[in-house]
């Protein structure tokens, strides 16, 4: 085989990260066994990889959120990293559907570490920001929503 231009990789590139941040949300909005636990950690990752080689700041922080929703599957606390990487990226910058997504899963991740308070706050800003999506984004943003721990109080 030959080795391919650089053009060439660049649109490889960009074809696996599609490829992989949509088989990450498709697997994301159901229960998962075992063995699916640990391949949504390998897709998200697939995709943060990808997205690091020819994306744009927001597609690299996208990915990173959906690396810390595959750690809160998992229930493991790296999820705070990540959620927090792409939490602080898009404060007060995203669109209201990427608001809604990063709230919820840092208050998730905040959940499975015990920060009860903050995982409180972030939910409930979770909440209202999804009263302010269009129906379609409403729907897209349920199907994940649905699967984020009520936070103890």
């Amino acid at each position: 085989m030959d080795k391919p231009s650089s053009k060439e990789l660049s649109n490889f590139h960009r074809f696996f990260a599609i490829q992989s941040n949509n088989e990450f949300w498709a697997l994301s909005e159901r229960a998962l066994d075992p063995l699916e636990k640990q391949k949504i950690l390998t897709v998200a990752y697939t995709s943060l990889y990808h997205w690091q080689e020819v994306g744009t700041d927001q597609n690299i922080q996208l990915a990173n959120l959906a690396v810390a929703r595959a750690y809160c599957i998992n229930g493991s606390s790296q999820s705070v990293y990540y959620a927090s990487q792409a939490f602080d990226f898009f404060d007060g910058f995203g669109e209201n559907w990427i608001q809604a997504f990063t709230n919820a899963v840092l208050s998730h991740a905040f959940n499975i570490v015990e920060n009860n308070e903050k995982s409180a706050l972030l939910y409930e800003n979770a909440v209202r920001l999804k009263s302010s999506l269009s129906e379609e984004d409403r729907k897209v943003f349920e199907a994940t929503f649905k699967h984020i721990p009520v936070p103890r109080t």
